[in-house]
C-alpha cells in the first residue's frame, strides 16, 4: 500500500479535531428550531409550525396536535411523533398534520420519514409554502442543499415578497454565493426587519470580507433586543465564526439565567478558544439541567471534553451515564473507541469504532464527513494491528463515501484533506 504510514497519535488527534469541528454551531434558519448533538441554537422562526387546521378538523385531531406541540416543548420527540402520527390517521387528507409530522421527524433526526411526511402533505396541498419550506429544511439537514435551493427558489418565485422564504434561500446561498445571498437577505429584511435577518446579513458581509458592514448589522441586531437570549446567542455565533472567541464567550456570559443549552454552547465556545478545562466543567453544568435527548448529547459532550483533557476516570463516569440513556448511541461508541486508543487497547478500539458505524443514523448533525472519519480511524487501527486486508477494506469504503459526497464550501478544506489522506494511503496519487 503506497504512501508513508501516518503516525498513529497524530492521525487520531487529527480525527478528534475533525469530530469537534464537525459540531460547529451553524445559524441554520430552522423552522421552530434545530436539534442535534451539538448545543442547540434557537433562531427566530421563519414560518409557524402550528398546523392551520380547517373547520372540518375534529376534536381528536386538535387533541393530537396539541399533544404533539406540548411534547415538542419538552423535547420529547418520540411522543411528538406519536401524537402527529395519530393526527394523520384521524385526518389523512389534512396536509397540515402531515407537515407537523414531517417537522417532528426532522427534530428527531428521522430525515427519510420527515421527507415522506412533507411529500405526503404536499400531495394534498401542492405548492404550500409551509410544506415546501419544511421539506427544503429537511433536505438541508440531510446535506441536500441543492435540492433545498431548487424548492425554495420556486417558493420565492411564487411569493416574491415572502420574507421567510427569501431569508431561508438567502441563508442557503451564504456558503456558495455570498453576493446572491446578500440579494435575498436584503429583500427579506426590507419586507420584515428583524434581528435574525440582520444577523444573516452580517454573516454575508463576513463572507465578502467586509467587516465594518458585518459589525454594523451585528450591533443593529443586538440593540434591537439587547436582553434576548436567542439574539445574544446568535451574536456569539457570529463572533465564533470570525474566530473572536473571547467576544463570543463574553456575549454568552451576559445571557441571564443560562439554561442547559446556553451552558453547552458556552462550553463549546470555551473548547474552540482552547480552554479545555473550563469547557469540560461547563458541559458538566449543562448535563445537570438537561432532559430528554439533550441529556445524552450533553453527557457525551462532557465525556469527550474530559477525554481531551486526559481525565479518563471522569470521562468514564459520563460514559456510564450515557450508556444508561442509550447504549447504542454512535457518539458513545466513538468516544469509547478514543478512550481505548489512548489506553493502547486496539482490539477494543476497533470494535467500538465498528459499533459507532453500525449505529449511525441516515444523517448525523456532525455532517457528512463524520462517517468517513470513522472509516479512516478504523483503517489506521487495523494498520497498527497488522491487519492489512481489513485496513484496505476501510480505506476503500472511505474512498467510496468521499466520491459520493457533495459538501458545503465551509467543509471543503476538510473534505480535501481527507481525500488526500485516502489517495496517499492507497497510492492513488
Amino acid at each position: 500500500m503506497g504512501g508513508e504510514l501516518l503516525n498513529r497519535h497524530a492521525f487520531i488527534v487529527g480525527l478528534l479535531s475533525l469530530a469537534l469541528a464537525g459540531t460547529v454551531l451553524g445559524q441554520t434558519f430552522e423552522v421552530g428550531g434545530d436539534k442535534g448533538a451539538k448545543p442547540k441554537q434557537q433562531p427566530s422562526s421563519n414560518a409557524p409550525e402550528t398546523p392551520n387546521l380547517g373547520w372540518g378538523s375534529g376534536i381528536e385531531v386538535a387533541r393530537q396536535v396539541r399533544g404533539a406541540q406540548d411534547a415538542l416543548k419538552q423535547n420529547d420527540y418520540a411522543s411528538a411523533i406519536s401524537h402527529a402520527e395519530q393526527a394523520t390517521k384521524a385526518a389523512p387528507n389534512d396536509a397540515e398534520v402531515w407537515f407537523l409530522l414531517g417537522y417532528c421527524n426532522r427534530l428527531a433526526d428521522h430525515y427519510p420519514a420527515s421527507v415522506d411526511a412533507f411529500q405526503q402533505g404536499l400531495t394534498h396541498k401542492p405548492g404550500s409554502v409551509r410544506g415546501m419550506a419544511g421539506l427544503a429544511q429537511t433536505y438541508v439537514k440531510m446535506g441536500r442543499d441543492n435540492e433545498a435551493k431548487q424548492i425554495l427558489l420556486k417558493v420565492v418565485q411564487a411569493n416574491p415578497k415572502d420574507p421567510d422564504s427569501l431569508g431561508l434561500v438567502g441563508e442557503l446561498f451564504l456558503d456558495s454565493d455570498a453576493n446572491r445571498a446578500l440579494e435575498f437577505l436584503r429583500r427579506a429584511e426590507s419586507e420584515k426587519p428583524s434581528a435574525h435577518f440582520e444577523l444573516l446579513l452580517a454573516r454575508a458581509y463576513q463572507r465578502l470580507n467586509q467587516p465594518e458592514e458585518a459589525k454594523q448589522y451585528l450591533n443593529r441586531a443586538k440593540s434591537r433586543d439587547p436582553k434576548n437570549p436567542d439574539i445574544l446567542r446568535a451574536v456569539a455565533g457570529q463572533y465564533r465564526d470570525s474566530g473572536e472567541f473571547r467576544q463570543a464567550i463574553s456575549t454568552l456570559q451576559s445571557v441571564p439565567n443560562k439554561n442547559p443549552d446556553v451552558l453547552a454552547e458556552l462550553a463549546y465556545t470555551y473548547e474552540l478558544g482552547g480552554d479545555k478545562q473550563e469547557a469540560a466543567d461547563t458541559y458538566s453544568k449543562a448535563v445537570k439541567g438537561a432532559k430528554g435527548n439533550r441529556n445524552i448529547g450533553y453527557t457525551l459532550s462532557a465525556a469527550q471534553a474530559y477525554v481531551s483533557l486526559g481525565q479518563m476516570d471522569t470521562a468514564r463516569d459520563y460514559l456510564d451515564k450515557a450508556k444508561e440513556l442509550n447504549a447504542n448511541n454512535y457518539r458513545l461508541h466513538n468516544i469509547q473507541a478514543q478512550v481505548a486508543v489512548a489506553e493502547d487497547r486496539l482490539p477494543d478500539a476497533i470494535q467500538e469504532y465498528q459499533l459507532a458505524i453500525d449505529n449511525l443514523p441516515p444523517a448525523v448533525p456532525e455532517g457528512p464527513l463524520y462517517p468517513v472519519q470513522l472509516r479512516l480511524s478504523l483503517y489506521e487501527l487495523n494498520q497498527q494491528s497488522n491487519n492489512p486486508d481489513a485496513a484496505k477494506k476501510q480505506l476503500d469504503l472511505a474512498a467510496t463515501q468521499l466520491s459520493q459526497l457533495q459538501v458545503s464550501t465551509a467543509a471543503r478544506p476538510e473534505f480535501l484533506r481527507m481525500r488526500s489522506v485516502v489517495e496517499a494511503q492507497s497510492g492513488d496519487l
